[in-house]
Order: structure tokens, then sequence, then C-alpha cells
């Protein structure tokens, strides 16, 4: 199995990108961030005037973007699309900070990752050994693996795992999310809650 890094889509367009990414290419989708990240987190943060909002929406856009990549039809650029997608994350924010006027501006959210991983892992403990998830672990993607084994055993955050693995930390998380999702596939499919 040749291993595909974003190296190998260098010399794609970014609406092929998004087609290799509604095919699950994680290397494109890595390539498709690290190219566009920085202008869709400048629009939220013109737009949420907060800078840990805009950084845990500029996730959840990428998220979106990994989840609903098919999505995109080809009319119009990729990075109008994903734009798009930030602009109404950012609004979305907006109404809601509106309708919660309590919530404080510059209260940080808790990302996706740690709210998954803080109620995943008593259930992790409670239903599985060290052993098991090992091995679940070990069918990773390395790259994936690696950060999820900093952050959740290591307890780097992951800012930390970005600069000890010289990565752009949207990357990070996003592997972390990809692997958590894979990790969670796989123990529900081998029968666990």
């Amino acid at each position: 199995m040749r291993l595909r890094t974003a190296e190998t889509y260098s010399q794609q367009s970014d609406e092929q990108l998004l087609r290799l990414v509604a095919q699950g290419e994680i290397a494109a989708y890595e390539l498709f961030y690290d190219r566009h990240a920085q202008s869709a987190y400048s629009v939220l943060v013109r737009i949420v005037r907060d800078r840990a909002i805009a950084d845990e929406l500029l996730q959840e856009t990428f998220w979106q973007v990994w989840r609903n990549a098919e999505r995109y039809r080809g009319s119009g650029a990729a990075a109008a699309w994903l734009l798009r997608i930030a602009r109404n994350r950012a609004l979305d924010e907006l109404r809601r900070q509106k309708a919660r006027p309590q919530r404080a501006q510059g209260e940080l959210a808790q990302g996706v990752f740690e709210q998954q991983v803080a109620t995943a892992a008593p259930d992790l403990h409670r239903h599985l050994d060290q052993q098991q998830v090992q091995q679940a672990l070990a069918t990773l993607p390395a790259d994936q693996r690696t950060c999820l084994e900093l952050g959740y055993f290591d307890g780097l955050t992951q800012r930390e795992i970005a600069e000890k693995l010289n990565l752009p930390t949207g990357t990070v998380k996003s592997r972390m999310r990809l692997a958590l999702e894979k990790l969670e596939r796989l123990l529900r499919g081998q029968g666990y809650p």
C-alpha cells in the first residue's frame, strides 16, 4: 500500500483536492487545509471578533468540509465554497451569542476533540483494558496515532503536539479528530459501547 502525503497532491487544483477528500483521501484534505486555513480564519475573526472562538469555528468549518466534500459540485471555486461555510459558521455563532447573552464574549469554548476525549475517556477505561486500546490504536494510520497518543496518553495540548511534530495546529486537530472517529468505529465494530 502506497502512503500518500500532502506532497503527492501538491500539483492538484483545489477542486481536484475536494474530489479526493470526498473519497476519503486524508493527505488531500490536509493540503486543502494548509492552503486555505489562514484565509478562512481571517474571515472568521473579522465576523466573530474573538480569536478563540474563530479558532474553534475554523476546526468546525474544516470538519464540515471533510464530512461534506462530496456536496461540492464544482460550480464556483472550491475556496469560495469553503469561505461560504466559514461565513455561515460565524454567523450561526453570532446568532447563538445573541440568543444566549449570558455567555462571556471572551470565553474559551471547548474544542470538539477535548469534549470527545473528556466523554470517551471514562468509557474507554470502564469497558476496555489497555491491551485492547493499544491493539485498536495500532490499526490507525501512524500520523493520526502519533497525534492521538501524544494528546491522550502524554497529555500534550494540540499546540504542543504541533510544535513537537513541526506541523500546523490545524493539521494536528484534524488528525486527532479523524483518529478518534476511526477508533470509535473500530471499537464499536468489536461490540463495545
